[in-house]
């Protein structure tokens, strides 16, 4: 094991004019932790900016993000608004897929500047609803408004008219009582 007597050479030695000063394997205990608290400082000022950064770059996202409302009133049926403004009609679709709304926006965009580099921006928008049992989804409607509004809408299902009728009784017949008599005719079949 090593220690610092093994690794000071002793002062009378030749080999201490030689190497100079000579390290120990413990530095001292000031300078790790003063080391360790620029580096934490450090850390600290990164997470800071980073933080700033998110919380920026997130209010502009929440900005942009397409806004829905959902509408399912007793009798109105299924009413959604989907603001679609960033995409032009044909680069929109609207699906039902069993009990499911689906809409999907698909946009490509290129631009290309003076100095003949270009950036290239594929934006998606996907959304989902679950249409209640109680609406038609067969008879669901779109409908795009000027401000870029999309309104898709199905009404409830009409209820049948219930017709009267009278639902007869049946009456089973009584179950036999067991007895002396019903032993004795298990006896004999099971003789049989």
């Amino acid at each position: 094991m090593l220690c610092r007597m093994h690794l000071a050479p002793f002062a009378s030695s030749s080999l201490a004019s030689r190497l100079g000063t000579v390290r120990t394997l413990w530095p001292h205990a000031e300078t790790i932790f003063t080391e360790l608290q620029q580096e934490m400082e450090k850390a600290r000022e990164f997470m800071s900016s980073f933080e700033q950064l998110l919380t920026s770059q997130g209010a502009a996202a929440m900005e942009r993000a397409p806004s829905t409302s959902l509408t399912q009133g007793s009798g109105e049926g299924f009413s959604i608004c989907q603001d679609v403004k960033n995409f032009a009609p044909e680069e929109l679709s609207v699906k039902v897929v069993g009990r499911k709304v689906v809409l999907v926006g698909q946009k490509e965009t290129q631009n290309t500047d003076e100095k003949g580099s270009f950036s290239y921006k594929y934006e998606v928008l996907k959304r989902e609803w679950d249409v209640p049992e109680e609406v038609d989804a067969e008879a669901l409607t779109c409908s795009l408004s000027k401000e870029g509004q999309l309104r898709i809408e199905a009404p409830r299902l009409a209820l049948p008219a219930s017709s009267e009728r009278n639902v007869p009784i049946q009456v089973s017949p009584a179950a036999p009582q067991p007895g002396p008599a019903s032993e004795d005719g298990a006896t004999k079949k099971a003789q049989m």
